[in-house]
């Protein structure tokens, strides 16, 4: 077994993967960490296996962040089928009822779609990795156990492109709040329309600030079934394609399309540069101590909001708090100690 990597060697940045159908979320983790031979790989929100788009993953020290981005807003382009439901409410599963969709209804149901902007109070799939009496529900649908998942609020922040594929599917683009489901949201518009429903395709095009747009975001994957896992569900074997198939030429690829989680939180930063105000702010940081606004090398700074501080191979994020009518700077999380040696020293 290979030595495990120093902190400082270890890979650190934030991923744009464009999930192809096929793999699950966590077997794209399981490629990264593979590839990169690192355990800390962490994405920032599910994609189902037959959804596709974009799957924020954060490499090394920067899974500290994953809860940071799991709570953005996820945006999706969504088709949703009319005149039939599903036991997985996507075109993933069995058909459960079907209804004749009149021209009455059809007519009303874009205009029913953009109703849906706004909170509601939805029941998540029984088929999702949502947690039901300690365990995933998927666990339990796939046993054809009886259950119920509680409902939770979710919300709709916008919906637009609204454009009819097909008599019967209307697709849509759909800004939603953390924990929301798209196929939830298929399900209560047929309940408004009066007839069955459920998702057909899923594209996830951006969560918070981060989009497939970005020059650094990698499509195009090569996806290949393998022998299913002894409980039987289905495995597959992911490689980013067009790349020679060896783990060093993978992992190129990888390590060249890593964003630096600075630029992904968009937060000012301070380079602290050496000498005795630097070894100061070094020394307190590394102590966990809070840091007066009125210091030296912050006193130009806004005392608000988040900072990342960088010193050597050293990354922190800290967060002005305020103290005794003033504001002082403190901890929030340590990706790397700071240090002004180079990464490369013993």
């Amino acid at each position: 077994m290979g030595r495990r990597k120093r902190a400082a060697d270890e890979p650190l940045g934030v991923l744009y993967i464009d999930k192809p159908a096929g793999p699950t979320s966590a077997e794209v983790c399981d490629f990264i960490r593979w590839v990169l031979r690192t355990r800390s790989v962490g994405h920032c929100g599910t994609l189902d296996p037959d959804a596709t788009g974009l799957l924020v993953c954060c490499v090394g020290p920067a899974t500290k962040l994953v809860s940071m981005l799991t709570d953005d807003d996820k945006t999706y382009r969504g088709r949703f089928v009319l005149g039939s439901s599903t036991t997985t409410a996507d075109a993933a599963g069995d058909v459960t009822a079907r209804a004749e969709l009149e021209d009455a209804t059809w007519a009303r149901a874009p205009e029913v779609l953009e109703g849906l902007l706004g909170t509601h109070e939805l029941a998540p799939p029984s088929f999702s990795a949502v947690r039901v009496d300690g365990e995933r529900a998927h666990e339990k649908a796939r046993r054809g156990e009886a259950f119920e998942v509680p409902k939770r609020p979710m919300s709709v922040l916008s919906i637009s492109d609204v454009e009819i594929v097909a008599r019967g599917e209307i697709a849509a683009t759909v800004r939603v709040s953390k924990g929301s489901f798209i196929r939830s949201l298929a399900v209560e518009l047929g309940a408004r329309l009066g007839i069955p429903a459920h998702l057909g395709g899923l594209h996830r095009v951006a969560s918070g600030t981060c989009s497939l747009e970005h020059p650094r975001a990698i499509s195009g994957f090569d996806v290949t079934p393998m022998p299913p896992r002894p409980d039987g569900k289905p495995r597959h074997r992911v490689r980013v394609a067009g790349v020679e198939d060896d783990r060093e030429h993978q992992a190129q690829a990888l390590l060249q399309a890593l964003n630096d989680p600075v630029e992904v939180l968009g937060v000012p930063v301070l380079d602290v540069p050496q000498g005795a105000h630097g070894e100061d702010i070094v020394r307190r940081i590394g102590h966990g101590q809070a840091i007066s606004a009125d210091h030296p090398l912050l006193r130009d700074r806004t005392p608000t909001g988040t900072l990342a501080v960088r010193a050597g191979s050293g990354l922190v994020l800290c967060r002005f708090e305020p103290a005794h009518g003033s504001a002082v700077l403190k901890v929030q999380r340590m990706l790397r100690p700071l240090g002004f040696d180079s990464p490369t020293s013993p």
